[in-house]
């Protein structure tokens, strides 16, 4: 179990290396060309906006289950972190069990509309790029994010998360653990 959950994890990792050092570039370079065309040239690219969509749909979905493993998620840390242990076990199987359900719903959900999808050739506006991949790449993620969570409810936090210390601003304070 310990290898196939470390192999997910690795996979995670190149999801959000690929999102941040292919896709999130691309991003920037769309930008930047749409800016200076729509101010000098007054001629901004129709499909800028929707490809600059497109791509930020991956980049977050590439990186979900990675922010997961890193403990990057949203949670009121100045609250967490002053819980005894018993309560902070507590508050991390009502977080896991609560996305457990909504990734498991959202991966049905998606599952449902792909077929639909795919039969009426459903497109982007703009680029006419099919979007049923779009679907099936949240299917796998979500699909991964639950087993992930499965995991974290029944087997707790990993040892290297650390549940001791506030990140503000980049720094880390640590705070008394009890």
């Amino acid at each position: 179990m310990q290898r196939f959950m470390r192999a997910l994890e690795r996979f995670s990792e190149l999801c959000h290396a690929f999102g941040t050092l292919v896709i999130l570039p691309i991003m920037i370079v769309v930008i930047t060309l749409n800016v200076l065309m729509r101010y000098f040239a007054n001629m901004p690219f129709v499909w800028g906006e929707e490809l600059n969509g497109l791509l930020l749909f991956l980049l977050l979905v590439l990186s979900l289950t990675y922010t997961w493993d890193q403990g990057k998620h949203i949670r009121m840390e100045i609250l967490y972190v002053n819980f005894p242990p018993r309560l902070r076990r507590a508050a991390d199987v009502v977080a896991g069990i609560t996305g457990i359900v909504f990734f498991g719903f959202l991966m049905v959900q998606c599952l449902r509309d792909m077929p639909y999808m795919i039969r009426t050739r459903e497109t982007s506006e703009e680029l006419e790029v099919p979007l049923w991949p779009f679907r099936a790449l949240l299917v796998l993620i979500c699909a991964i994010f639950v087993i992930r969570l499965l995991h974290f409810v029944l087997a707790g936090r990993p040892a290297g998360q650390a549940t001791g210390a506030i990140e503000r601003e980049g720094v880390v304070i640590e705070t008394k653990v009890r």
